[in-house]
């Protein structure tokens, strides 16, 4: 193996140009993507910086060859100091060697320092250890590291450099990539190192190369990615808890339940003290309607914690739905008691005992009366609960309002979205999607019709009225339509050409006005006739019905045309539309008002069983 070719530099013993060309490689040889070609390089980076800190890189084309059966100790030149590094690394002769005056090169005792404590993996994990180290010159490659979360914290308050990568100046091409990750792993929830302390016998870094893509392709929902690194990551190191719950969560989005319960059960045989494995075990029951399941995961959960929240409510919604509604309404008074601004709590409560009511009037007389006594009673022991249903009442009411005032901002821009791009509003496309362009034969139907509506009709004695459409736009790319007559044409001496020709023509023997292009504008020339398959109607513009009646009274036209039954509101766009689908914009903005529909209805009816109460 020839490590100089596989790091693409000539043999040297300058670290830092090692070090950059492992990291330019690195980026063609990613642990994910290409796990053979990073081993190699791997191997080669770390005999290139063992030969380099020897002395060996000039001196030599190739590598000293290696016997695995070998201890590295044996091949290390005796004249080398060994670098060992214990268990829990001391910091404080980290800072011995990098202050005194006897060292040689004391940048070098740094970086072999900082290499130590990143390659001691139970040091590496420690967040004290890097603060203390991190009061020293930082020389040291980060953006290839793999840190916990607490660490990259610590490296933010240290040197605070979110603010820094935030100048433009310093976003380069290089360190673009690493100002994203270093980024993200101070906002992204950071996934643990700790339960890796355990696997001694794996590599480290691929696991965690293979966790975070896993990571990552779930938050992106790309899921085939997600199965084959939760695979590869699972190959490596199966008993990581955050591993499992990422495995847990992509079986839930695939619809394997049991592969999700299977996930939790290893994570609680782990972490058996960990309630929240339980309550996610129980979630996954419920929502697949295991309700006996879910039932006994929270009177378990409940067992070791009686005030938890979120098992409560869980526990009354399972007894509601396995049909026990006297433990229901128990569980969730209790859990009342326990918040009482519990609104959900207070709503299933306020329903549990209407339909009690209900239940009790369908009773016989005799019998209604002793069920309804108890309900009764306890309305009257309990005074201040109409105080927490005002509040809830109060509560829900503000809730409904934002949601009806968001409600009607959307409708607001998927109706501009909607009309800007397709020229109709949502009804009117509807309609016509449905029902296709309207066929018109006379002028009381076209009188009749609004705007932007599509339709098919047949145009005869059709006759230019030299007026002219041209559609201009300005340097900001918005776009203005003029009517010019012939006249003014002939005194402006426009230099572009007709987008439109207007033209009148019969409508079942009443006068209409139409814009024709110019091809349709040579065939009415020639037939005195228009075939309009998929017209659209526009409101008249002023210019246009000044100009055609004036010039209307020329004798020849004043014969053929009566002006006096001339539809005046409307004229056709007889050029031929194609109905645009709808943009992207507006369907994201129909999606959202649906889920606000959805959300203002439930809204609606948790008012409504509040009121009854």
């Amino acid at each position: 193996m020839n490590i100089w070719r596989i790091l693409d530099i000539d043999p040297t013993e300058d670290i830092s140009t090692i070090k950059k060309a492992y990291a330019k490689k690195l980026k063609l040889h990613h642990p994910e993507d290409d796990p053979g070609g990073y081993q190699q390089l791997r191997e080669a980076y770390d005999l290139a910086i063992k030969m380099a800190k020897q002395g060996q890189g000039k001196l030599r084309m190739e590598p000293i060859p290696v016997d695995p059966s070998t201890p590295e100790e044996e091949e290390v030149d005796e004249e080398v100091p060994t670098l060992t590094v214990q268990r829990v690394l001391h910091i404080d002769d980290v800072h011995e060697q990098i202050d005194s005056d006897d060292q040689v090169d004391s940048i070098d005792a740094f970086i072999e320092q900082v290499q130590a404590l990143y390659d001691d993996f139970p040091s590496r994990i420690n967040p004290e250890n890097w603060t203390r180290l991190l009061h020293s010159d930082l020389v040291w490659d980060i953006q290839q590291s793999r840190l916990p979360k607490s660490v990259w914290v610590k490296l933010e308050e240290c040197f605070h450099w979110r603010e820094l990568i935030e100048k433009p100046y310093y976003m380069d091409d290089h360190s673009e990539e690493f100002c994203t990750y270093y980024r993200k792993q101070l906002d992204e929830p950071g996934l643990r190192f700790d339960t890796l302390l355990q696997a001694t016998d794996i590599d480290r870094d691929l696991f965690l190369s293979y966790r975070d893509a896993a990571y990552q392709a779930l938050k992106e929902n790309q899921l085939e990615l997600a199965d084959r690194s939760l695979h590869a990551a699972i190959a490596l190191f199966a008993d990581d808890p955050d591993l499992l719950r990422l495995l847990g969560e992509y079986c839930q989005r695939i619809g394997d339940m049991d592969g999700a319960i299977d996930a939790f059960s290893r994570i609680i045989s782990l972490q058996p003290d960990a309630i929240d494995n339980y309550v996610a075990r129980a979630y996954i029951w419920y929502n697949h309607q295991h309700f006996t399941e879910a039932r006994n995961e929270c009177e378990y959960i409940l067992s070791q914690v009686p005030s938890h929240a979120e098992a409560l409510s869980l526990l009354g919604k399972c007894q509601l739905e396995l049909g026990d509604a006297a433990l229901a309404k128990a569980t969730f008074q209790q859990l009342l008691a326990a918040n009482p601004e519990d609104y959900q709590a207070l709503i299933m409560l306020t329903q549990l005992r209407a339909d009690m009511v209900k239940q009790a009037k369908t009773l016989p007389a005799k019998d209604r009366e002793l069920a309804l006594q108890p309900l009764i009673a306890e309305l009257g022991e309990r005074k201040g609960l109409h105080t927490q249903t005002k509040q809830a009442l109060r509560f829900q009411v503000i809730f409904t309002t934002v949601i009806l005032a968001l409600i009607v901002l959307f409708h607001f821009l998927f109706s501009e979205a909607f009309e800007d791009h397709t020229g109709l509003g949502p009804i009117s496309y509807v309609k016509h999607v449905v029902n296709g362009p309207i066929h018109i034969t006379s002028a009381y139907e076209f009188d009749r019709m609004e705007p932007n509506q599509f339709i098919t009709t047949k145009i005869t004695d059709a006759h230019p009225l030299g007026i002219f459409q041209y559609q201009q736009t300005d340097a900001d790319g918005n776009s203005t339509i003029t009517y010019e007559s012939y006249m003014s044409v002939a005194k402006k001496g426009p230099n572009i050409a007709p987008s439109a020709w207007v033209y009148i023509g019969h409508l079942d023997g009443a006068p209409v006005i139409l814009l024709a292009t110019a091809e349709q504008a040579v065939k009415m020339n020639e037939t005195k006739t228009l075939e309009i398959e998929l017209g659209n109607i526009q409101e008249m513009p002023k210019k246009v019905l000044d100009d055609a009646e004036e010039i209307l009274q020329q004798p020849g036209l004043t014969s053929t045309y009566d002006a006096n039954y001339l539809v005046t509101d409307h004229l056709i766009d007889a050029k031929q539309h194609k109905l645009s689908w709808p943009p992207f914009s507006a369907v994201f903005y129909g999606i959202i008002l649906l889920l606000l529909y959805r959300v203002f209805f439930r809204s609606l009816y948790k008012i409504y069983l509040l009121t009854r109460f």
